[in-house]
């Protein structure tokens, strides 16, 4: 797991001057975010601290080792005051794996349905969560959820739900430019970079990365949050002709001896796709 971490081949754009610099309750009305990982928080660290979403995570960070970092996310919403929602670190990264290789349609339908009854109960107006950028399976599941519930809010309710991504693995502020128009920016000052900084370089368990990432970018790299409205089909469409980033790694750690079975986006990932989209009445994802 990366954070700040970057995909060379990623387009680069820079905020124009129509930025939207406002994160207020007024600009977003009541918020949730949903995430892969435990840490993910940390890019949208300003963001979370003036709008307060509801947080809710898949894993506990476990990774491929057996130590859990949800505690230092815990810390950091504690520290804010900010709402736990149902689901904050269900699974260990092995397990959600394994219901990935498993194709477990029925827990992941479950999961949409658990994310839209807490969407509909807070009266969530705005989401935001990970983007689909094929670094990793967990992510890009996590992406597809918030989809899913976000549609199916929509269906049971007619209200919308905005929904927006954010990149882990790219520039920090990446906004492909047909997404630009719509997407939300956020300018942090020198007093909202430093807390976010802070908020980082102590979290232990991304030291490593989080070093590396400031001395790839620079601290100014972090000063603009970017929020893009989700386009997750159009996203998956790079899939059609490039395997992603970890089932090429998948690959490799199971030729080394690490892995014994390979996550697959057309064998695993697209049936879980597929199944949340039927069950929503949608068309199945083209890509797949």
């Amino acid at each position: 797991m990366l954070w700040f971490s970057s995909a060379d081949a990623q387009l680069r754009f820079m905020a124009n001057d129509a930025i939207d610099s406002q994160a207020s309750s007024d600009t977003w009305g009541k918020t949730a975010m949903i995430v892969g990982h435990p840490g993910h928080e940390l890019m949208v660290y300003h963001w979370m601290e003036t709008v307060q979403p509801i947080y809710f995570c898949l894993t506990e960070g476990s990774g491929g080792s057996s130590a859990s970092r949800l505690h230092s996310s815990l810390h950091i919403l504690d520290s804010l005051g900010l709402s736990r929602g149902s689901v904050v670190g269900r699974y260990t990264d092995k397990e959600l794996y394994q219901l990935i290789l498993g194709t477990r349609t029925d827990v992941f339908i479950g999961l949409v349905c658990e994310l839209t009854d807490a969407m509909i109960n807070a009266e969530i107006d705005s989401v935001i969560g990970d983007a689909i950028e094929g670094f990793n399976p967990v992510h890009d599941i996590c992406r597809f959820l918030i989809d899913g519930a976000v549609n199916r809010v929509s269906n049971l309710t007619g209200r919308i739900v905005r929904n927006y991504d954010f990149v882990l693995d790219s520039q920090p502020d990446s906004c492909p430019e047909h997404l630009r128009g719509k997407a939300k920016w956020l300018n942090l000052d020198e007093a909202a970079l430093e807390r976010k900084l802070n908020a980082a370089r102590t979290y232990p368990e991304l030291e490593g990365e989080v070093e590396g990432a400031l001395a790839r970018f620079g601290r100014q790299a972090f000063s603009r949050e970017c929020f893009r409205p989700a386009a997750s089909h159009v996203m998956t469409k790079q899939f059609e002709k490039l395997i992603p980033d970890y089932e090429r790694y998948g690959i490799m750690r199971v030729n080394e001896g690490r892995y014994t079975e390979v996550i697959r986006y057309r064998q695993h990932i697209c049936p879980i796709i597929e199944a949340i989209d039927e069950f929503n009445g949608l068309y199945l994802a083209e890509a797949c």
